[in-house]
């Protein structure tokens, strides 16, 4: 999957001369968490919801309006953005945002703002590339690392006829060169699968 797939495309965004009022606007009105400032058609920082409630007073009297207003964007935001291209893959996104300790990304495409990514976009994702929408059950296998594993769950689901859904493997951290595989599979009754799956020397974690 790619960042294009998930990403945001209709993107709110200010200059570095909108103020600290009209930004907060913003953020309440589209429900939005990020604002990408943008100078004429190149992007030159960003600012979070947190960035402008920082600096919003406590208290909303007339000269503390006046205040907000007088505040620029350009004065509060981060200028070294961390960005995404749109054929950049999920996971790379998701490394980035994770490593970087960021709400969002910004996708860039000809030096050009052309959508933005952001932890709910690749929380849904997730939930698409899982297949949780999609009816089954939910198995979780462990073993060790060998060539050939996927090749004989899959001959296993091909003699009994059912789908696999989605696959995923991850190392087990605190058992050098074991594995697991999480797998959805199209059956809502998995208990023939898991037998077989046991037959051939895997360690059934889930169900």
């Amino acid at each position: 999957m790619l960042v294009k797939e998930i990403m945001t495309q209709n993107v709110i965004t200010v200059s570095p001369n909108t103020n600290i009022f009209e930004a907060l606007a913003l953020i309440n009105q589209h429900r939005i968490r990020h604002l990408p400032i943008i100078n004429d058609t190149e992007l030159v920082g960003i600012v979070s919801d947190r960035d402008l409630r920082d600096v919003k007073p406590s208290t909303l009297e007339s000269e503390n309006m006046d205040f907000l207003k007088a505040i620029k964007v350009e004065q509060i935001m981060k200028t070294n953005v961390i960005t995404a291209h749109p054929l950049d893959s999920v996971d790379e996104a998701a490394a980035l945002l994770y490593r970087n300790r960021i709400g969002s990304l910004p996708v860039i495409n000809g030096g050009k703002i052309v959508g933005i990514v952001t932890h709910g976009d690749l929380i849904r994702a997730l939930v698409e590339l899982m297949g949780v929408d999609t009816p089954g059950s939910l198995i979780v296998i462990e073993f060790l690392d060998r060539p050939g594993v996927l090749a004989d769950v899959a001959e296993i689901m091909k003699k009994m006829d059912i789908n696999i859904n989605s696959v995923f493997l991850r190392k087990v951290k605190d058992k050098p060169g074991f594995s697991t595989l999480t797998m959805r599979v199209g059956t809502m009754v998995p208990d023939g699968i898991i037998s077989e799956i046991r037959k051939v020397g895997f360690k059934v974690l889930w169900p």
